[in-house]
């Protein structure tokens, strides 16, 4: 293996080269990549003091169930005793609760995108970042609803990123109990018709968790379930459930919270009673430990090997993947009992993976994030910290008004202007939300995919005119701002793309009129937009 090779390690399964890096990978691309999945997982500096889900579950009974309530009862007592001053007043506050906490949660997502983000751009295990991506993808939770904005960022690292290279039934479990996926896909609030709290508040079953876990998270829309499996299912996962639910908030919190508060919670009384069974096998009744058992079995069934072997050989090798390496990764998932260091592993041995031209499209943000790799950019100098906790005597919103520049539904800002932030920790935050903003603007909304199904992964999804268009200015306005302190055109194109890269583009390339056009070109190039 040789300099090619190298440019395939860290453009195909990396996240573009960064200074330096082609050469580091040079002497051996295979091992530079394979020891990228190697040891223990060590959380990124990036992430120190970030909230997990708990927290952030019960930050948000105290928005709703106590900040919010307060207000609102006050002013009914004012209401009450006529007090139009104390009514008009409160009105007010109850106005800047609403505009203070949707203002906290898009600065919140924002924190979380510019740490992972940050990342990203300057992590020495591109690669596992990269899976840290696919598999958060796979087991998706966007921030497409507040109830799951909040936690997006906290359950990738709790979950997806320690669970890239242990095994993939733990990160399953792992997934389907996290409050965020509970909450996003609303088991949190399934109860079985038969229970006990069933039969007296007449409440029911819902399959969204159980359907996903069929169709996106393990077999695949074809692997050969049927309805009556995910019915099945989903009454083998009722009770399990997280703090606070709203809806069942007074038979809830009767000492019932999780431990820490707003962790998972199993409900017993909530359980759907008797025996289940799911693709011919029958569950015997019990607690939690009867839907632990299906998901175990589901993670181990080979159309889930299948349906994984797909995925990850099309997100790394090829939109329609050589079949013979899918049955291969297949195999080695099955045969090491669903261990993803080891498929992942058989990826990179294989030869398929090294000899297939780059048909790939990179998406939005990984095209973007690479941009900024090859330059040897981060968002910001310095780690973006964690914001507190949402509290509304405390939350000074307009501050954080620059979490707007990346999506503004409510028209706050009169312009998008980064440079209208002149303290240094709101300017900090406004170069992260106007990365956000950018990547939004070529088609992709990071962290934040249009449903379960997670981002699609092939050449079509990616290539739609305007998209590729807005890719061609925005690389060209960033080699215009950081092209001084990039290497001459040449040297440049040889660090980021090597032989990547095409006689057409190395000719253009050579012939530039200086720094800005030679790294303009090469970022806006059709192979540098490949891998």
């Amino acid at each position: 293996m040789g300099r090619k090779e190298a440019a395939i390690a860290v453009n195909r399964f990396g996240l573009g080269a960064r200074p330096g890096e082609m050469d580091t990978a040079a002497s051996n691309p295979k091992r530079w990549l394979l020891e990228q999945l190697e040891g223990p997982y060590v959380e990124p500096a990036e992430f120190k003091g970030f909230p997990t889900t708990a927290q952030h579950r019960e930050n948000q009974y105290y928005r709703y169930s106590i900040s919010g309530r307060e207000l609102n009862e006050a002013q009914r007592k004012a209401r009450e005793r006529g007090d139009d001053k104390e009514v008009d007043r409160l009105a007010g506050d109850i106005r800047r609760s609403l505009r203070g906490y949707v203002t906290w949660v898009a600065e919140s997502l924002m924190r979380e995108y510019g740490a992972r983000t940050n990342v990203a751009m300057s992590s020495k295990e591109p690669f596992r970042e990269r899976l840290v991506r696919f598999w958060s993808n796979h087991l998706v939770v966007p921030a497409i609803k507040q109830s799951s904005n909040v936690v997006a960022g906290a359950y990738e690292r709790e979950v997806i990123r320690p669970g890239v290279t242990g095994k993939f039934g733990d990160m399953l479990q792992a997934s389907a109990k996290n409050p965020a996926m509970l909450v996003f896909l609303d088991n949190n609030l399934s109860i079985g018709p038969n229970s006990q709290f069933g039969k007296t508040k007449k409440s029911g079953l819902n399959e969204n968790l159980a359907r996903e876990i069929l169709e996106l998270h393990t077999m695949g829309v074809e692997g050969g379930y049927t309805q009556a499996d995910v019915i099945e299912l989903a009454k083998a996962i009722t009770g399990w459930s997280t703090f606070p639910v709203f809806e069942h908030a007074a038979f809830q919190l009767d000492g019932r919270a999780g431990s820490p508060r707003g962790s998972f919670v199993f409900h017993p009384e909530w359980h759907e009673p008797g025996d289940v069974r799911v693709l011919g096998k029958v569950y015997k009744a019990g607690g939690v430990e009867q839907g632990e058992a299906i998901l175990h079995d589901l993670a181990r069934r080979p159309e889930t090997a299948r349906y994984l072997a797909t995925k990850l050989a099309r997100h790394f090798v090829a939109d329609e993947p050589p079949p013979e390496l899918v049955n291969r990764l297949a195999k080695v998932y099955l045969a090491n009992d669903t261990d993803l260091t080891e498929m992942t592993r058989a990826l990179v041995e294989a030869p398929e993976a090294w000899a297939h031209p780059q048909t790939k499209l990179k998406q939005p943000e990984d095209y973007a994030i690479s941009c900024y790799r090859t330059l040897g950019l981060r968002l910001t100098e310095k780690p973006l910290p964690p914001q507190p906790m949402y509290n509304f005597q405390a939350y000074d919103y307009p501050k954080a008004n620059w979490a707007w520049l990346a999506d503004d539904p409510y028209g706050t800002l009169q312009t998008k202007d980064v440079n209208q932030f002149k303290d240094p920790a709101q300017r900090q935050g406004a170069l992260v939300a106007a990365f956000y903003g950018d990547v939004k603007s070529m088609g992709q909304s990071p962290m934040n995919a249009p449903g379960p199904q997670g981002w699609y992964d092939r050449w079509s999804d990616w290539s739609g005119a305007d998209s590729m268009l807005k890719r061609v200015e925005w690389s060209l306005a960033l080699a215009s701002a950081h092209a001084a302190k990039a290497p001459q055109p040449k040297t440049f194109l040889a660090s980021s793309l090597g032989e990547l890269a095409s006689p057409e583009l190395a000719s253009a390339v050579a012939q530039a009129k200086g720094k800005e056009q030679g790294v303009g070109l090469a970022l806006a190039s059709p192979d540098f937009q490949r891998r």
